[in-house]
């Protein structure tokens, strides 16, 4: 019952997370047209960036905005919860498959976009994709499995691996009941 509420908790974190970038943000994303700190891209920390996120720029908003949801997803070990080998990468693998739903809302709950836009032509800051969706989107599922590599050595393997995969259920079924009802009450811009 834990493993549901917590799930759904980082589902709504990520689905309000989506909605207040869009509010920042606009039609215009990946911080293109925010006053933020972009730094040269031939610098080392910005060429080493790019290469880590499939070849977008740094920015100090998006740099800020991930410090920050980092911190949130470990505040509960400044509250007392042990920080142990097991909570800490189930920790970094929820924040890897949160960062997935809170991307991929931006499009969906997007009223310059919608669902029907969310392909490569319309949406030139993810470069690479695959199978449909960007190539960050695989790298995160993929990390989030990897980062719990520590449990299967301490023989906690069919346990996070139910673990694992129940949290890619539930995150999928809340992910397509939002993907419906933004296809039935889409979300429209109207100008104040």
């Amino acid at each position: 019952m834990m493993l549901i509420l917590t799930n759904m908790y980082i589902f709504i974190m990520a689905l309000v997370l989506a909605i207040l970038e869009i509010q920042i943000e606009g039609k215009d994303g990946w911080a293109k047209n925010l006053p933020t700190w972009k730094p040269p891209l031939h610098t080392w920390y910005a060429e080493l960036y790019s290469r880590l996120m499939f070849k977008k720029r740094l920015t100090g908003y998006h740099l800020a905005m991930y410090l920050f949801v980092i911190l949130i997803f470990f505040l509960p070990y400044a509250d007392g919860l042990p920080l142990t080998l097991f909570n800490g990468t189930k920790t970094l693998s929820l924040y890897f498959l949160f960062t997935v739903v809170w991307d991929f809302f931006w499009f969906v709950l997007n009223p310059n976009y919608s669902l029907a836009k969310f392909k490569r032509q319309y949406v030139p800051w993810h470069v690479l994709w695959l199978f449909g969706l960007p190539a960050d989107y695989w790298a995160a599922l993929v990390l989030s499995f990897v980062v719990l590599t520590p449990n299967f050595i301490n023989n906690y393997s069919s346990n996070i691996l139910s673990w694992w995969f129940l949290n890619i259920i539930l995150f999928g079924v809340q992910t397509f009941f939002i993907c419906i009802l933004s296809m039935i009450y889409p979300f429209k811009s109207r100008a104040i």
